[in-house]
C-alpha cells in the first residue's frame, strides 16, 4: 500500500484574517480535486505562526525570501511532501488535479525486474 501524499496548505490568515476565506476555498478545492483524481492524500492547514514555532515545519523556510520580497502575495502557499508546490492565491481545480497527479506519480513504487 503507497503511503499518502501529504499536502500542507501555509495560511497567512493568523496575520491577515481577511485571508481565512481563501484558506477554505483552498481547503474545500483540494478535497475535490482528492476527490477527482483518487489520489490518496492527506490535508494539513498551517498558519505561519504555528510554522515558525514548530520544528516540524521548517521545510516552509523556502517560502521566506519570496515571502520577504512580495509579502503575502504569496499566500496561501501548498508544499506537497515538504517541498513548494503552488504559491499566491487559490488555484484553479485543473492546477491542483495536476499537481495531485503529478506527486501521485512521483509516490509510484518502482518496480524493479
Amino acid at each position: 500500500m503507497a503511503s499518502k501524499i501529504r499536502l500542507t496548505l501555509l495560511s497567512f490568515s493568523c496575520c491577515y484574517p481577511k485571508m481565512a476565506v481563501y484558506d477554505k476555498q483552498y481547503v474545500e478545492r483540494i478535497r475535490e480535486a482528492i476527490k477527482n483524481t483518487s489520489v490518496e492524500a492527506e490535508i494539513d492547514l498551517v498558519t505561519v505562526t504555528e510554522a515558525q514555532m514548530s520544528l516540524r515545519y521548517m521545510f516552509m523556510a523556502e517560502i521566506q525570501p519570496m515571502f520577504q520580497k512580495y509579502g503575502s502575495a504569496v499566500a496561501p502557499a501548498l508544499f506537497v511532501d515538504e517541498k513548494l508546490a503552488l504559491f499566491g492565491g487559490v488555484p484553479t481545480l485543473e492546477k491542483l488535479e495536476e499537481v495531485l497527479k503529478k506527486a501521485a506519480q512521483d509516490h509510484a513504487p518502482i518496480s524493479i525486474h
